[in-house]
């Protein structure tokens, strides 16, 4: 073999060799929220202030940025005629407090489930949004149309190249009655568009995560669910909790259909609703950007973000959100 070839053979050795390492591995950016028990977001952690964890094996975070960009947000809203008259004052109220909250470079975009309500993409002017939310539809065409996923799944093809901190609040009854699409696909897309959800439950909420220990919103605050274990003895909904909280969000439970009374939207539990839409905006327009060097880049693996022992201590009642799938590059997206 001449040198010439054996030369050749080499640098197309290093070449695909260098291709597989770089397929191996890649760098991610992931956003991160630190939370107080009453919802409102904790400034001023380093990297050194959080512990990350993939198959029992530590990440290493080179830097934590307090990112504070534009954000794209869409908003999907329940119309099911099961809703009370009450209940969709208190989906316009938490909306339009969501609205007024964000930044003004946020793009927001709209879209209703179960009824006749208009379908506004990013790129609208948001008085249009707050004017499309506040109109009263047509009463003839609640319940007859695309189920609450079925609109997530069609919202999430509006946002188009994934950003960070693309984020979804779903303010509905439940997530019942889909045409096109179920639980598993719709967190299945979320995760690979690295959106985060946000929710309010209108309707009985199952504060329950079948699988793992996740975090939920009571009335007495966050609190983690224990595997199998409601967070209070109740029934509904069992995917509400999971597809919010697995992409890196939270649930509020705001029961508008209980049977004990009848609910009003009275002025104590409006302010309620307006803080909370409040924090949870801050919630999508402040976060923090751990950069990932070296996470796989072949499939989506289950990982762990929590704060260090020392920053715990220093912070007692804090809890983390960050979206419990890790793995995809931008690129493989």
């Amino acid at each position: 073999m001449s040198s010439r070839a054996f030369l050749l053979i080499a640098v197309l050795l290093v070449l695909a060799f260098s291709a597989v390492a770089q397929q191996a591995a890649c760098t991610t950016d992931v956003a991160v929220s630190v939370i107080k028990a009453n919802g409102e977001p904790v400034e001023g952690l380093a990297a050194a202030d959080f512990i990350a964890q993939l198959k029992k094996q530590r990440l290493s975070i080179q830097s934590a940025t307090y990112d504070a960009g534009p954000r794209r947000i869409l908003l999907v809203i329940d119309e099911a005629r099961e809703l009370s008259a009450e209940a969709r004052k208190v989906e316009v109220e938490f909306a339009t407090s969501i609205i007024s909250s964000a930044q003004p470079e946020d793009a927001l975009a709209l879209v209703s489930a179960r009824g006749a309500g208009p379908a506004i993409k990013f790129g609208t002017d948001r008085n249009a949004v707050l004017q499309a939310l506040n109109k009263n539809h047509d009463e003839q065409g609640r319940g007859k149309q695309p189920g609450v996923l079925d609109a997530v799944a069609e919202g999430i093809t509006w946002f188009g190249q994934p950003q960070l901190g693309d984020s979804i609040v779903v303010i509905a009854m439940d997530l019942e009655g889909n045409h096109n699409t179920n639980y598993k696909s719709v967190a299945r897309l979320l995760e690979e568009h690295g959106i985060r959800a946000f929710g309010v439950a209108l309707g009985h909420l199952q504060l329950i995560n079948q699988t793992t220990g996740a975090l939920g919103m009571g009335r007495e605050g966050l609190g983690y669910v224990d595997p199998g274990m409601p967070l209070r003895n109740q029934t509904g909904d069992a995917n509400f909790l999971p597809l919010t909280v697995n992409s890196g969000g939270y649930v509020v439970p705001e029961d508008t259909m209980t049977e004990k009374q009848e609910f009003k939207l009275t002025d104590v539990k409006k302010l309620e609703l307006q803080k909370t839409a409040a924090n949870i905006s801050r919630l999508i327009d402040r976060f923090y950007a751990l950069h990932l060097p070296n996470t796989p880049s072949a499939h989506s693996e289950s990982w762990t973000v929590s704060l260090s022992p020392s920053k715990l201590q220093a912070l007692p009642g804090t809890h983390v959100l960050y979206p419990h799938e890790l793995g995809l590059c931008p690129s493989a997206r």
